[in-house]
This record gives C-alpha cells, structure tokens and sequence, in this order.
C-alpha cells in the first residue's frame, strides 16, 4: 500500500481499478455506475487519496465501497452502483 502513496493519484486509481475482479455475487446485477465513474463521483466530493475501492452488497444493493486517506484521517464512502447515490460511513 505504501506504494501507492507515493505514485500520482490517478495512476492508484488505475492501480486499483485493474485489480478489481467482475467475479462473485455482486457481478450479478447490472451497474449503470462503473468504478471509473464511482471514483470520479467521490473525488469531486471528498479530498484525500483513495486507499481501495470494492464492489460489496449492502443492504441487498450493489455498492462500491470507496476508502480514503486524508492527511491520516481513514474513511469509508459508499457509492449507489445503480443511482450513484454517495453516503459516508458515520
């Protein structure tokens, strides 16, 4: 992880979006919203860099989970893969 801190932001979102997998449950459904489009939504929204992105189930909903590093501070945004809703973890 250490790794990614040090390249350019754009280029751990490329990172990272390569690692993802289309494989498992979540696959199943039909997202409007791509995790380019996800991570797009979330950093015009919030600062930091982001940590990972994954495609969970939440509540019967496919969501990706968005986790972020600013200045130390850790958090966790999720992103509606249907409507693009965002909410932040409390």
């Amino acid at each position: 992880m250490l790794l990614l801190l040090c390249v350019p932001a754009a280029r751990a979102q490329d990172h990272f979006l390569a690692q993802q997998s289309n494989d498992g449950p979540a696959a199943s459904q039909a997202a409007a919203i791509s995790q380019r489009q996800a991570l797009e939504l979330v950093r015009a929204r919030f600062p930091g860099t982001v940590i990972s992105i994954n495609e969970i189930q939440q509540r019967g909903e496919l969501v990706y989970r968005v986790r972020l590093d600013n200045d130390g501070n850790i958090f966790t945004v999720y992103v509606n893969a249907v409507t693009g809703a965002i909410t932040r973890e409390q």
